[in-house]
């Protein structure tokens, strides 16, 4: 039984593997820039195919021990064969287990504040709709989640130089080290 590695970042557990080009789309959805300011969830994307038996009951002897996050989400046949492919976001921390279901654009803002701590995992799960889905929390609309550029057209040229003592000197040591510097 192989264990699911510690990420650097939370992880996005794929565990249906008949779709391709479903879990590729996923991917791009979740990792897109999203509403006015941009978010982006920094997801780590797990596609291996041993992993395919992971359920969330089994999730306690998957993980190894320490592990650093908490929360896992979970790609499964649901996710994949659904038109709004609604993911499994996962507890491991207080109440381990208890899950919830999110729609891929909303995944940003769960892991943006899921963690630093901003907010805790029962905020997220008490916000579900009828159907246990979250969609956002009251007041918000779809444009708070629309996806704001495709990942193709993601990088942008700087048009300015950093603002902060820090950025301007990393930026001097780069040019000095490339002998690019003005000395």
């Amino acid at each position: 039984m192989k264990l699911i590695p510690d990420t650097t970042d939370p992880a996005v557990l794929r565990t249906d593997f008949a779709d391709d080009a479903s879990w590729c789309r996923l991917c791009g959805l979740i990792s897109s820039p999203i509403g006015a300011e941009g978010f982006r969830a920094c997801m780590s994307f797990l596609n291996d195919p041993e992993l395919v038996d992971v359920t969330p009951e089994s999730l306690p002897e998957r993980l190894p021990k320490p592990y650093q996050h908490s929360f896992i989400v979970i790609a499964d046949h649901r996710t994949l064969a659904e038109a709004d492919a609604p993911l499994l976001v996962v507890n491991l921390l207080d109440k381990p287990g208890r899950s919830f279901r999110a729609l891929p654009t909303r995944i940003g803002a769960i892991e943006n504040n899921l963690s630093i701590g901003n907010m805790g995992f029962e905020d997220f799960a008490e916000a579900v709709d009828g159907d246990g889905l979250f969609r956002g929390f009251p007041g918000e609309t779809e444009d708070d989640y629309k996806v704001t550029s495709t990942p193709q057209t993601q990088v942008r040229k700087r048009t300015s130089q950093p603002q902060t003592l820090l950025g301007r000197g990393l930026i001097y040591i780069y040019k000095l080290l490339r002998g690019k510097s003005r000395t």
